[in-house]
This record gives C-alpha cells, structure tokens and sequence, in this order.
C-alpha cells in the first residue's frame, strides 16, 4: 500500500519543506488488493477486507499525538479521582503482586517476601528518614544503586544520562513528587515512543526498604523508570541480563552502534579487529557528546570469574563509560559500576603507583568508592567484549515507520521505502523488531535483520540503480548503519528471513518491526509498492557487489555472501545465450542454519542469460554459533527440465511456489 508523504517529522512535527503537497493523498490510502481508494482513518479495505498494514508518516504522527493526548487526559483523570476521593493511584494493569515480579508466580514459593510501599513507608536507614521525597534532586551517576535485580545494563544507561539533567528529564515526563502517586514515563520500546503510566507502589523486603534499583538522598527517578521498563516488558524479572545499548536506545530513542572488543565466535571467517580505527571511534564518539556504555566479560569471552574478581571487575556485567582521554601517549577509559562500589584495582586505578601527583588531580583519579574509575584502553580490550555507543544528537530529524516481516514477499507485502533527498544528508537508519523479554530465556526467539539502501530512479515506477549503504545482517534486537545520501532518489528495504521456513499464514502473526529515520537536514519518505521481485533483485546486486565470486565455467558464476551476512546467500549466474544450467546445491551438514526455501538441499534449472537467488540461510539461535558446509554441483542443458535430478516438467525442487517466487524466481541479467 502506497502513500504519497510529503512531510517530515522533525523536533516540532510535521513540515512540509516543498509545495508539492498532495493533499488527496494524504487523505487516502490504496488497497494493493483491489486497488480502492479509502479513506486514511479506516484501517481495512471494506471491499476485499485487506489491512492497512503501511501507514504514512503523516498519519503515525497523527496518531502519536493522539495517543499522547489521551495518555495526558488518562493522567489528569487519575489525578482528580484521587484528590477527590482521598486515594493514592494503585495500577491495576500493573498491580502490586508477585505477577508484576515474576513470570510465573505460582512456582515462587521459596521466593523472598516482598512488600509494596509508598515512598512514605520506604525507609533509608543510611541516609536517615527525615529528608523528604522528591523525584529529582540534582541528579548524579553516583546516586544510583543497583538492588538485587541484574539489570545493570538498565543502570549502566542511567549513569550515562544522569551526566545531563536534561536527558533525564526526558524520560522522566512527572517531575514532581505527588500524594496520589502516580507518573508518566517516555520510553522508546522497540523503536517506537510509547509512555508509560505507573504508580509509586515500589518493591521492598519486610524492613520496608528498596529492595531492587533505588537512588540516593530519596530520590525516585530511578526506582520509577525501572517500575515502567518492568511494566513494559510484563514484570520485574524481565529485566534481568542485557547490555547498555539496549538501555541506551530505550532511554534516548537514539540511534545505537556496538563496536566489538573480541573477535568472533559465531563464524569461522571473523575479520581482525584493529584496534587503532576502534581507538579513534571512541575519542571522536565521546568528543561528540556521544553516550557509550561497556559490557564486561560477555558475548563469546571464555571468563574465569576469579580472575575478574581479582583485578576488581564483574564479569556479565554493564558498565558506565564516563570519559575517553589520550594523555601523553596513555590510552585511557572512566568507567562506572552501576553497583557504585566494586572498582577496578589494576594499572591506573586509585591505588596504582603509575599516577603522578599531577596527572591524578587532572583526571580526579579518586572515585573508586563511588565505583567509578580509569582504566587502560589495553585492559578494556582484555576484560571487556564490547562498547556501545548512543548518536544523540540534537536538532536532528526523526520519523519513525512501522510494519510486519511476512514469510515471503511480492507486490501486496513489501518492506521498502522510499527516500527524497533536497540536500546532501546525513541519515542514520535503525530497524527494530519486537523485543522478546516479554517471554522466559527458554521460550525467546529473535529474527535476523538487515537494511540495505539503494539509489534509485524516479521515472514513474522507482527502480533499484547502485547499491549505497547495507548493515550487517545480525539476530539482534536491532540493527542500525548511517550513511552520506546526496539529493536524490535512494531505496531502503528491510530483510528477515530466519522465519521464511515457518507455517505463518495470519497477518496478525507476522512479526512487527520498526524503522526509525534519523537525519540531519528534512527529507521525504514515502511507502513503496514495486514490482513483486525487488527483492530479488536486491539480493543478486548485494551478492554480485559483495559476495565471493566463483567461475565454474565460462559461462556459469556462483556468488556467495556470507560476509556480515549471519549465515549465506547464493546467487547463480548463468550467462550462456542458449543453454540452461541445472545447479544442485547441498547445505544439509550446515549447523544452526535455516533455509529460505525450507530445505537444505535444492536444485534448479536457471534459462539463459538469467540468474537466480538459489538459499538464503539464515543463523536461527543468536546465543549459538553456525557453520556451514555445502556443495554445489552443475550440469549444462538444453532444455528447461531438470532430466534425471527430477520429475518431469519441474524445474525447482523445492517448488518455487507464490511465497517464494518474490526472492527466488530467476532474474534477467
């Protein structure tokens, strides 16, 4: 479904930088099925019932802002109800039982008693009772204490915000403490802006004191944003284990880039690091007012928890990264346990005997109580598995689209869009997909993302040119890659394709995703409804640029992508002007890789002067690593059948039927 969308979503709204506003088309949206004309607030064709899967630009900030106003009446209302009535607000979507704790609070017996208290039952013995409660109280990274959750990934972004009141603030909408208890948090879940109501019921242990996330001198900003990620993700446990570039991009709404420390596990052709460019990416990150978050003793690292215990380091564990400095040649990183204790006692800590008394007090080398403190750039490489790094930048753009992964594509179901640049741009684009904590470790499963970026023509009917800009294709929650767009024509498509072997056939159980689009001068977007094999053709032109090229013959071509690609995609090339080319193709001794075509074992029968997509595999569990062994075998033909390889008048097995025929089906050279 296609719409024309002439605005863009910058810090004020919607704008219109041209006069080409076509008011019509912002009214109306087009059924791909039957081509009606319908009304933008209907959400389904009243002719053939298909959904309004695409929705404008236009019409998301609509809504975003309607969804803000009934958010802000929803407030006000509780607020009168409880000055009325002499009540304090208790939420009963989020109600304070062991089911907002635990996923399953049946099976808690044994779990500790909890007690929900208002702030004025909570009690602080270290900082005494008689300071009152607020929300802020000049906030600090060295307020924030984690409790007995392992949300440090959560904490660790805090600490980086709390460096900027103003960021905080952000997050935190109520900013005054009130009798009813009852607050608005802004949260980017998934990609999206949502806020997030929540009352002041926090967990304690029976000594009526915090017993998870708490702030110091009785502040409640950090205790209430945890209580609205929990809410967010269905409870408490939910929070447990991540990294700070989650919390980074839940917090900021930002785009969020994780440079590695350690070279990969998952596959066997993993690049070096070099060290040298990631140096250089932290100091330009932190001399551009970047966030940066670092996770310690994760990923793929082999970790002996004593061996981090004894330089004073927590393995799986987020830390806060303060500062990047180069000071005479000396490579040096401010780190923050969220603990706020528990240092490092290594080379350049407070203790360490390296420390002239002058460069001390420079870099006030004193915080190690607090849980801050330096450490060589060459022990973070040591101990550390990855950096995260959070672009907030301010009078940037921002639209944000929305979406579902189908298992197949064509001309009804198409993740693409299409981007008009005025001026040369800077655009940072991220994909999400829906986030998983909502269910146990055991029952998560996550797609595989990818965003590539064409340049296109506008001649009627946009068409891939050149290839600009792909990231890498990763089972994350999200992926994210920039790029310097001249004014122009580009096309961005979204890829998954990990659930292509599923039975999903219903709409509403394909997975949702995000888009968001982050730039730095105005540009427009509009939802693509192209030919039915764009992305097919995308694939080809992405493994021809950038895949390994193999001759078998003259005439036939292989080109595999595996590079940044979690798995493989197989392009065949068959340039002969007469005969067909049978491949055979057997991935079957692959581990932890799903086929496009729900078969490990394919064979086809490519024309002349055509070429074809024949498997894209995909790494189906993230926590695991893949391999992957094939073997490709071909044959030349004169006619279009695969002989003795299969029955007659069949020229793919598997059959390349409706679902496949969008990625699959070959191409014309």
């Amino acid at each position: 479904m296609k719409f024309r969308v002439f605005g863009c979503v910058g810090a004020e709204g919607v704008e219109s930088p041209t006069q080409e506003v076509n008011n019509r088309m912002n009214k109306i949206w087009v059924c791909s099925q039957c081509t009606l004309e319908i009304p933008l607030g209907q959400s389904t064709c009243k002719v053939c019932d298909t959904p309004n899967d695409h929705q404008s630009p236009s019409l998301q900030e609509s809504e975003d802002l309607q969804k803000l106003n009934r958010d802000f009446d929803r407030f006000n209302l509780i607020v009168s109800y409880c000055i009325k009535n002499g009540d304090s607000f208790v939420d009963d979507s989020f109600p304070p039982c062991l089911k907002s704790v635990f996923y399953d609070s049946k099976n808690k017996d044994n779990a500790p008693t909890i007690k929900w208290c208002r702030p004025k039952e909570i009690l602080t013995p270290l900082e005494g009772n008689t300071i009152p409660w607020t929300v802020f109280r000049s906030p600090l990274p060295s307020d924030i204490s984690q409790g007995i959750l392992g949300d440090c990934w959560l904490l660790s972004a805090l600490a980086v915000l709390a460096e900027n009141q103003e960021l905080v603030n952000k997050v935190m909408i109520t900013q005054d403490y009130n009798n009813e208890g009852v607050y608005k948090v802004r949260l980017c879940k998934d990609g999206k802006w949502t806020t997030v109501l929540v009352d002041d019921l926090l967990p304690c242990d029976d000594k009526k004191q915090l017993i998870y996330s708490q702030a110091r001198r009785r502040q409640l900003w950090v205790p209430l944003i945890e209580k609205a990620l929990a809410k967010a993700f269905g409870c408490y446990e939910a929070l447990i284990s991540g990294r700070p570039i989650e919390g980074l991009a839940t917090l900021t709404g930002a785009p969020c880039e994780s440079i590695s420390l350690q070279v990969s596990q998952l596959t066997t052709n993993a690049e070096p690091l070099d060290i040298n460019l990631i140096w250089a990416q932290l100091l330009s990150s932190r001399s551009a007012g970047f966030l940066m978050g670092a996770s310690c003793g994760g990923g793929n690292m082999v970790v002996s928890d004593e061996e981090f215990k004894k330089v004073g380091l927590r393995p799986r564990h987020a830390y806060s990264v303060l500062d990047v400095k180069n000071v005479l040649g000396i490579r040096l990183l401010r780190l923050r346990n969220p603990w706020g204790h528990f240092s490092w006692n290594g080379a350049w800590s407070d203790q360490s005997e390296i420390w002239t008394q002058e460069l001390r007090q420079e870099l006030c080398a004193y915080g190690s109580e607090e849980g801050i403190f330096w450490i060589s750039y060459q022990d973070v490489l040591k101990y550390f598995d990855c950096i995260d790094i959070c672009k907030l930048r301010k009078d940037w753009h921002e639209i944000r689209l929305g979406g579902r992964f189908p298992p197949y594509f064509n001309k009804k179901y198409q993740n693409c869009f299409l981007l008009t640049i005025l001026e040369t741009t800077e655009v940072d684009l991220t994909l999400f997909q829906e986030n998983n904590r909502t269910f146990e470790k055991n029952l998560r499963s996550r797609l595989d993302l990818c965003i590539v970026v064409f340049e296109s023509s506008n001649d009627g009917v946009p068409k891939l040119k050149k290839l600009v800009k792909y990231s890498k294709r990763l089972v994350l929650d999200f992926v994210e890659t920039e790029v310097l767009l001249e004014p122009g024509y580009y096309i961005v498509i979204c890829m998954a394709f990990n659930h292509w072997h599923t039975n999903l056939t219903h709409y509403k159980e394909y997975p949702l995703f995000n888009l968001s689009i982050h730039s730095s001068q105005q540009l427009l977007v509009e939802n693509l409804n192209s030919s039915g094999h764009l992305l097919a053709d995308a694939i080809i032109d992405l493994a021809v640029m950038k895949g390994d090229a193999m001759c078998y013959t003259p005439w036939l071509t292989a080109y595999f992508l595996s590079k940044h690609w979690a798995g493989l995609a197989l392009v065949v090339e068959n340039r002969h002007p007469e005969a067909w080319i049978n491949i055979k193709f057997n991935s079957q001794e692959s581990y932890n890789l799903v086929s496009s075509r729900g078969d490990l074992v394919t064979i086809d029968t490519i024309p002349p002067c055509y070429r074809q997509v024949i498997i894209v595999l995909t790494q189906l569990e993230s926590s695991r690593s893949f391999s992957m062994s094939n073997r490709l075998i071909h044959r030349q033909s004169y006619t279009d059948d695969l002989h003795d390889w299969g029955p007659p008048g069949c020229c793919h097995i598997p059959q390349i039927d409706s679902r496949l025929e969008g990625l699959h089906m070959p191409r014309p050279i």
